[in-house]
């Protein structure tokens, strides 16, 4: 007999065994209950993953990638140094004769090349002219010709540059030439005065603004309108020859003679740009510095 054969036959005698118990004595049988609870429905295995380092789970959302902005670089400030060229020779007429001017020199931006070369033909153009003078001048002193150079200003992209060359040749007294020359740094380009202002509003400004000006500064030497008025009426050639640009104004430098005695050399006046905004382009090269 087998296991399950052997557990069913004994439980069957049990079973009888009782009921035949509660049959002699007249009482109901009653089977045995068990009290056993019923264990729950398994509940689910749920596996975690953790993913590796270094890996993206696939229901991940990618960050938006960064990406770097670029700096904006501000314009490079041009280096100008202030060299000086020397020369002397000697000519039958002038006897013994010297050459000293300052010459600017422009570096650090990638224009300087076209500036130089128009600062070169500048002074250039000064120790040319006094040599052609050699040939027919002298006296018991040594001709000779100096010449310095002031950076006026270099900002806003701009730059400006004053001359100012003393020669003599003989004669009881040598003269004194003004110059000047500007430029936008971005192109390297020379900066011409009508280009600074509105239409031809400019000479009639300029008029206006010297003649107070020149007033204020020559004045106490006595010199009056006589002077100063044929020098500054309102053409441009009174006032182009020799101006630069200033961060407080417009600076003018006019020629010997011109609206005052030799003697006071060439007076220099600085307009300032409020005193000339309503004839300033404002998109023209003066434009950043008038507020």
């Amino acid at each position: 007999m087998n296991r399950r054969s052997a557990g069913f036959g004994l439980g069957s005698l049990v079973v009888v065994a009782v009921l035949t118990a509660a049959a002699c004595s007249g009482a109901k049988a009653t089977l045995p209950v068990s009290n056993v609870t019923p264990a729950p429905p398994p509940t689910p295995s749920i596996a975690y993953v953790t993913p590796t380092p270094g890996t993206t789970p696939t229901d991940a959302v990618a960050p938006t990638p960064t990406v770097p902005m670029t700096p904006t670089l501000a314009p490079a400030v041009p280096l100008i140094a202030i060299t000086k060229i020397t020369e002397s020779g000697n000519t039958a007429s002038c006897g013994n004769w010297t050459i000293s001017v300052e010459k600017p020199v422009i570096s650090g931006v990638p224009t300087a090349a076209n500036m130089n070369a128009a600062i070169a033909a500048k002074v250039n153009g000064y120790i040319n002219d006094f040599k052609a003078l050699l040939s027919s001048g002298g006296a018991t002193e040594p001709c000779q010709l100096t010449g310095s150079a002031s950076v006026t200003l270099n900002s806003d992209g701009l730059i400006g540059i004053s001359f100012s060359e003393y020669s003599w040749t003989g004669g009881a007294h040598g003269s004194t030439i003004a110059g000047s020359i500007n430029f936008i740094v971005s192109s390297g380009a020379t900066v011409s005065m009508g280009q600074l202002f509105i239409g031809s509003t400019g000479p009639a400004a300029l008029s206006t603004q010297s003649r107070l000006l020149l007033t204020a500064l020559l004045g106490p030497d006595g010199v009056d309108a006589s002077w100063i008025d044929p020098g500054t009426t309102p053409v441009m050639s009174n006032f182009d020859t020799a101006w630069a640009f200033r961060k407080g104004g417009l600076e003018v430098t006019f020629q010997q003679y011109q609206v005052a005695p030799g003697s006071e050399g060439t007076p220099t006046i600085v307009i300032p740009w409020a005193s000339l905004k309503s004839a300033i382009d404002p998109s023209g090269p003066a434009g950043p510095l008038v507020k």
